[in-house]
């Protein structure tokens, strides 16, 4: 692209992608700043691809998920570290400054948000319903349109037929299938943005359990893919390894100031940064600057089952890592007040991260896990945002912003987490499987759902309209999940990229 940018959008991530790829089509000349230091994943042997350089996955227990502790996760997370300038209490602050962002190495379940869910929000299930069905096409999606969590799900977009179910999961699923139906409980296939089918240039998995260190094939949709088919249009560019790190309004729209000096000019402004890479670059246009500002994220826990039925049986040689099935239960009356969550299988996932953590010593609980492991899910538990209770305090300086996060959840909420729990393990044992010691909160901001801090249709400087611009600064769209004003307990990145397409849409004329 020769000539100026029409918009500049800071982040290659989800969000960043799905505002540019409208623009770009209704041919808006749309610069994107990237700050990852790599484009790929390094080759090497495949026990480094594995374990690291270092044997860092081989770490006894430092808190992470499995996902997370990979030499490519570490090394996505590790440079947004070292930038972000972020003080942690009780809190994991993730972010990625990395080509593609946290979607590098996500889980991949996605949902839509039904209309319980969007109840505070100032748009409805409906507008954002053209930009779910846009991002689901775009990104290939495969699931069940027919099961009990369908509807849950949503109907947006063409779903791909789902890969086969694990073994432990087939027996889950068909006691399930089985048994009276509880009318707050529903269990059904997973959705994830995992294609069983080729589209474009992507290959459909090929069950070879490499989900957790870099699909070869592209099964997995990754944000870098929008951007090289982005890179083939004359009205993109992007700027790679600049990182910003000063946003300033001029008469002629907005300047951006990278880590090389460089100062980059548009009309309009759109920011994907991620909700604490966002909240560093934005809070200083707030007039005066705030002290302090929300943070929600979605409090999580993980539940080991065992299902006795396999126990002395083979592990699979052929799968995948992602979540098998996916289920709902509901806590209250209130809207939108449920616990989503997902079923993995053990294979595929790396042995660590389960030995470590069992109820017993190293060895013997290396020993126990591999007797167990054929018969071993994992069900992860997410909560609505509103049973967080996270303090953000901002310090303002010549080097820019630091955040001080203290991870909490509201009171109550360790009651609700113990009756959540009693009911499942319940759940699970008329289902043929059995829950395990072990199941505790992880700390906040694991679960990287994290929103709240520029909300659509908050009246307030820090808010933003329902099309995502800035109060105190017009002319800047802001498109992560910093913008959400609600955390469900859904996972969010299917939405926030939903709600990015839907600003991109507005700020191209075309929707």
């Amino acid at each position: 692209m020769s000539e100026p940018a029409d918009v500049i959008v800071i982040g290659s991530g989800p969000a960043g992608v799905s505002a540019a790829v409208p623009l770009v089509e209704a041919g808006r000349r749309v610069l994107m700043i990237d700050g990852g230091d790599d484009d790929v994943t390094p080759a090497g042997a495949p026990w480094r691809q594995m374990l690291g350089d270092d044997l860092e996955a081989l770490r006894p227990d430092d808190g992470l998920t499995p996902k997370w502790r990979t030499p490519e996760a570490r090394r996505t997370m590790g440079a947004f570290k070292r930038y972000s300038a972020i003080d942690e209490e009780d809190f994991l602050g993730v972010g990625a400054l990395a080509r593609g962002g946290l979607s590098r190495i996500w889980g991949g379940f996605v949902g839509e948000l039904d209309a319980e869910e969007l109840s505070d929000w100032p748009i409805t299930a409906a507008e954002l319903r053209p930009s779910y069905a846009a991002v689901v096409d775009r990104i290939g999606v495969s699931g069940s349109g027919d099961d009990d969590m369908a509807e849950s799900y949503g109907a947006a977009g063409t779903l791909l037929a789902p890969p086969p179910l694990g073994p432990t999961a087939a027996a889950i699923i068909a006691r399930y299938a089985a048994a009276p139906r509880d009318p707050d409980f529903a269990l059904g296939r997973a959705r994830n943005a995992l294609i069983t089918a080729d589209l474009g240039a992507r290959r459909a998995c090929d069950l070879r359990f490499a989900c957790l260190w870099g699909c070869p094939r592209g099964a997995i949709y990754d944000a870098r893919q929008d951007v090289a088919l982005l890179r083939q249009r004359a009205n993109f560019a992007l700027r790679e390894r600049a990182t910003a790190v000063r946003l300033a309004r001029r008469d002629d729209g907005w300047e951006v100031t990278t880590t090389h000096g460089h100062r980059l000019r548009a009309a309009r402004l759109i920011v994907a940064a991620g909700t604490l890479g966002s909240l560093r670059l934005v809070a200083p246009l707030i007039d005066p600057p705030p002290a302090t500002l929300p943070l929600l994220n979605s409090p999580v826990m993980a539940m080991p089952l065992v299902v006795p039925r396999r126990l002395g049986g083979k592990m699979p040689a052929h799968g995948h890592s992602l979540a098998q099935l996916g289920f709902r239960l509901r806590c209250s009356a209130a809207p939108g007040d449920h616990v989503s969550g997902a079923v993995y299988e053990v294979a595929g996932l790396p042995a660590s991260s389960f030995a470590a953590r069992m109820p017993f010593g190293r060895r013997a609980g290396t020993e126990i896990f591999r007797a167990l492991a054929p018969a071993l899910s994992v069900a992860t538990l997410y909560f609505p945002g509103r049973y967080s209770a996270n303090t953000v305090s901002l310090r303002y300086g010549d080097g820019g912003v630091r955040i001080h996060v203290r991870g909490g959840v509201a009171d109550g909420f360790d009651a609700l987490a113990r009756t959540v729990r009693r009911r499942l393990a319940r759940i699970w044992r008329r289902l043929g499987a059995f829950a395990l010691p072990g199941a505790a909160l992880a700390i906040a901001g694991t679960d990287a759902h994290l929103g709240g801090v520029f909300p659509l249709g908050a009246a307030a400087p820090h808010g933003t309209s329902r099309f995502g611009e800035l109060n105190a600064a017009p002319g800047l769209h802001i498109v992560d999940g910093s913008v959400l004003p609600t955390i469900a307990s859904t996972f969010t990145t299917l939405t926030i990229m939903a709600n990015a397409d839907r600003i991109g849409r507005h700020l191209a004329g075309i929707g």
